[in-house]
């Protein structure tokens, strides 16, 4: 008999336990809204990965809404914005290899969700991944101009700004340009914001 209520015991403190990890999962739906592709923008609760020790990215959007339950994959809507977050469904081709490796937004390119961080004439993306090594979820951060198709990696993990092909890709505006060359500029959101002053004041 004593062994009986110790094992009920011990069950009973595996349920207990669980039940945080349970809600911690429900509670990671976050209320938002998706722009479908008719340009119709849905309200509701939103779920785009797993996070926690495994974290995972779903690569459908969970969306429970007025008119009930839905996933939207990036072919499906343009973007989707979840508590302070905003995703962008572009179109994007990958050529090259590891350390000249080319994006650029066509037609003919596979659907991903990008992470936006800031829109203007220059826009600054990070497309995020799953790390096969630490299992956490990584990012690749891009520039791209408003109405151009390019999107340039803006740094190279522990090698910092890609300043070159950075400084020939905003060749346009020569001051920022030197700037970047000559380290004055050392941060992604500097750039940006410079590009875009600069683009606000030619107008």
């Amino acid at each position: 008999m004593y062994k009986v209520f110790r094992l009920a015991g011990f069950l009973l403190t595996l349920t207990l336990l669980a039940l945080p990890l349970q809600s911690a999962a429900q509670n990671d739906a976050q209320e938002g809204y998706v722009v479908t592709s008719a340009n119709d923008t849905l309200y509701g609760l939103l779920r785009d990965r797993k996070t926690g020790a495994f974290s995972k990215l779903y690569k459908k959007v969970k969306f429970k809404g007025k008119r009930g339950k839905s996933r939207y994959g990036p072919k499906e809507i343009k973007s989707y914005t979840i508590g302070s977050s905003t995703f962008e469904s572009l179109q994007i081709i990958q050529t090259g290899g590891f350390l000249d490796d080319e994006y650029t937004e066509s037609a003919a390119g596979d659907f991903q969700f990008l992470k936006v961080v800031a829109k203007g004439s220059l826009c600054y993306y990070l497309m995020e991944f799953e790390d096969a090594d630490s299992g956490y979820i990584d990012t690749i951060a891009f520039f791209k101009k408003e109405d151009g198709h390019t999107l340039v990696r803006v740094n190279q993990g522990l090698f910092g700004l890609k300043r070159k092909k950075l400084a020939l890709f905003l060749s346009d505006c020569p001051e920022l340009a030197q700037n970047i060359i000559n380290k004055r500029i050392k941060h992604p959101m500097e750039i940006v914001r410079f590009y875009n002053n600069w683009k606000h004041k030619d107008l």
